[in-house]
């Protein structure tokens, strides 16, 4: 088994990326997916986060409305470092899991702090997926309905593609049309598994 780390902005096109890999018959282990599950009621991390960052941050049906808390750590580094050091032990621990469940000779891990976290596993490549900075905006405000502001402020809190580009083993451009993706990706599959 092989175990590729994936990363990228916000926008980037990290998700379609990892779709095309499963698509090539690799097992997915998204991170953020587990963030949402360990944080709803019940969840592994929910106590934790409600207590830290008090009740204002829950729905009427009482879980945790995620772009409250957005609002609360992508403006303060100090905010969102309390909260990724509560949800990365729980979101790491699931993901030990899923890695250890898979029976696919390719596990894609798609992790949006995989360089600037306490990163636990060992990944034979790294992927980072790159887009044009006003490309990744466009795409973000169409898809979830945010403010250029508060794209911004996301993007801000993150590596920027140029450090992500020196860290990764590999890189992806994201530019282009759907087959192009499917094209890049595919022979990314190859190098990867030879």
């Amino acid at each position: 088994m092989k175990l590729l780390g994936i990363t990228g902005g916000i926008g980037a096109g990290k998700s379609s990326v990892t779709r095309l890999f499963a698509s090539m018959g690799a097992t997915v282990v998204d991170a953020d997916a587990i963030s949402r599950q360990v944080m709803m009621p019940g969840g592994t991390a929910y106590d934790d986060v409600v207590f830290a960052f008090g009740q204002e941050i829950l729905d009427q049906d009482g879980k945790i409305n995620r772009k409250k808390l957005a609002s609360l750590v992508f403006t303060d580094s100090k905010q969102r470092k309390k909260l990724n050091t509560i949800t990365h032990t729980a979101v790491f621990h699931e993901m030990k899991k899923q890695i250890q469940e898979a029976e696919t000779e390719l596990v894609c891990l798609d992790v949006p702090l995989l360089f600037d976290s306490d990163f636990p596993f060992v990944c034979d490549y790294t992927l980072a997926v790159i887009a044009p900075r006003e490309l990744r905006i466009k795409r973000v405000m169409e898809r979830d309905g945010m403010t250029r502001e508060q794209v911004l402020a996301r993007m801000n809190a993150q590596l920027t593609d140029g450090d992500l580009m020196k860290k990764a083993d590999l890189c992806v451009h994201n530019v282009g049309t759907e087959q192009e993706l499917k094209e890049k990706v595919t022979e990314l599959y190859h190098r990867i598994m030879e």
